[in-house]
């Protein structure tokens, strides 16, 4: 029992009967290329190895550089320690006794609680 559909059967006899009239020189031809794709289809990609071990290397160097860098946050405004040269460089900035007053404002802000 033949389950191909009959084109298919048809278009596989026309195809058999095109190779059997082929010389020699061919089908060694068409051997020898159809054994390099096959060969080619085997061998393994042997730089993927160093390839995703260089880019693991790149990103954990990038990591180790950036966190270096980034300064924690703080969590409350309160645990903020402020140093002697905070303060002289806050004594030396206009800007910050004139707004004094929003400053005020805001901690006030700050200590109501939510509700």
């Amino acid at each position: 029992m033949n389950d191909k559909p009959q084109w298919l059967q048809a278009a596989k006899n026309l195809l058999d009967d095109s190779t059997r009239h082929l010389d020699a020189a061919t089908l060694s031809r068409l051997n020898l290329a159809r054994q390099n794709a096959l060969a080619q289809r085997r061998r393994p990609a042997v730089w993927i190895i160093p390839a995703g071990l260089a880019s693991a290397c790149a990103l954990l160097l990038a990591l180790a550089v950036w966190h270096g860098r980034v300064p924690p946050a703080p969590t409350d405004a309160a645990a903020v320690d402020v140093s002697a040269g905070d303060n002289e460089a806050l004594a030396d900035d206009d800007e910050f006794y004139e707004d004094l007053d929003f400053y005020a404002w805001l901690d006030a802000q700050n200590q109501e609680p939510q509700g």
